[in-house]
């Protein structure tokens, strides 16, 4: 004779069931499983910060626990209704039933090693990501429910501010924030605010902005024209291209580079849009927007080196770049890759990043070779990035070799120098 349950675990099958019977009484009603947040940024120049307060409305407890994985040296002064625990670089939020508010204030101005900042606000302008003021988080909810988020940008007067996520819907500056992959959302992305310049076109189903504080040296139409040349090429590598773009530039003292975030992307203003060399940062960062891939730990390389060779590939296919060129091109990030240590990185630069371009474009020729043509490296893209946002060593030959029918020179350890 076997024992029965013991009181315990009928007890959590107990809860089970009432959860899921609640919820299907829920759905049977049509009852709205849906929460509402409302992130308010108030941009402050003088002490180079922002208050952010985090609104929740819920008809019932539908959110029940948000842990933020925040920076201490960024965020602070966490208060708010309900039950706010602060631990290390921990924050979490029990907030009560009917929802409330979460408040603290994060700095904006942020220098990288080199000098430059990824991240500014000036008396005239600021330039920021979303995401930092606004940490990640894991939420705990009632099965079932989703949120709907709103954004608001309270600026000094005479200030404007573009986001990724649309114009004002209503007449309190209210933007909302369509992320529906999303239980939680975030509003994450690059954002720009103060007296700006902007310039918007239509490009296909894409709205692409590009804006910039005055008096930069913010070349509005070249990005424009640049980007409306070529995204035509990068969405039939990538049709999920997002439905808005937006582009922020802005000159010294910000970093000289450039950096992709969801549906945005920051480019400084002295970056040329093609370097001598044929490569070209604003087409690499517009791989990334439309990826949407980070690497697993040691397969960073693989992110960037197929960006920077899309970056190349794009401009060959839309005519920018002369066959010739391109493989001037290719013959000198093979040169640089060349100067690669082996082994995995966690940040892929420079000569890893050219050695993955490289491995890219040779995966690419061998694929066509034993397909006769039908498959290449577009197929694989396709393929990655579409049941997880992170992609691995193992994803890529998978993906690459499920085509081939068989293992792949080109993706070998003593090819790759990797492993």
């Amino acid at each position: 004779m076997h024992p029965g349950p013991s009181r315990r675990v009928c007890n959590i099958l107990g809860k089970v069931l009432a959860g899921a019977v609640l919820l299907a009484a829920a759905l049977a009603h049509g009852e709205d499983l849906r929460y509402e947040l409302d992130y308010r940024f108030r941009l402050d120049p003088d002490a180079e910060q922002a208050a952010v307060t985090i609104t929740l409305r819920q008809p019932r407890n539908l959110l029940r626990i948000v842990r933020f994985r925040h920076k201490p040296e960024w965020h602070s002064g966490f208060d708010g209704d309900g039950e706010v625990a602060v631990e290390a670089d921990t924050v979490t939020w029990r907030p009560p039933a009917s929802g409330g508010q979460l408040r603290y204030r994060s700095r904006i101005s942020h220098q990288r090693r080199n000098g430059g900042f990824d991240s500014m606000i000036t008396r005239d302008w600021a330039l920021f990501r979303g995401d930092d003021l606004v940490p990640p988080a894991r939420a705990t909810t009632l099965k079932g429910a989703r949120s709907r988020a709103r954004i608001r940008i309270d600026a000094p007067p005479g200030w404007s501010s573009v986001t990724p996520f649309g114009r004002d819907v209503d007449k309190d500056r209210w933007i909302a924030i369509e992320r529906t992959e999303r239980g939680f959302i975030r509003p994450v992305g690059w954002i720009v605010a103060g007296r700006i310049g902007t310039r918007w076109d239509d490009v296909g189903a894409t709205r692409v902005v590009v804006a910039g504080p005055l008096q930069q040296g913010v070349r509005r139409m070249d990005i424009l024209a640049f980007v409306r040349w070529h995204l035509p090429e990068l969405s039939r590598v990538f049709p999920h291209f997002p439905r808005r773009l937006l582009i922020v530039s802005a000159a010294d003292p910000m970093w000289r580079g450039g950096l992709s975030g969801p549906q945005s992307l920051y480019l400084h203003a002295d970056r040329p849009l093609i370097s001598a060399n044929g490569t070209s940062t604003l087409l690499h960062e517009l791989v990334h927007v439309a990826q949407g891939l980070r690497g697993t730990p040691g397969a960073d390389w693989i992110v960037e080196g197929m960006a920077e060779y899309y970056s190349l590939e794009i401009m060959r296919r839309a005519g920018t770049l002369s066959q010739r060129r391109f493989d001037l091109a290719m013959s000198s990030l093979t040169r640089w890759g060349d100067d690669a240590e082996p082994g995995p990185v966690d940040r892929s630069r420079g000569p890893v990043t050219a050695r993955g371009a490289r491995i890219m474009y040779e995966l690419d020729k061998e694929l066509r070779a034993r397909t006769g043509g039908r498959s290449g490296l577009d197929e694989v893209a396709a393929t990655l990035g579409s049941d997880d946002s992170r992609v691995s060593l193992d994803q890529l030959r998978g993906a690459a070799e499920s085509l081939a029918g068989v293992p792949l020179e080109s993706l070998q350890p003593e090819r790759i120098g990797i492993e």
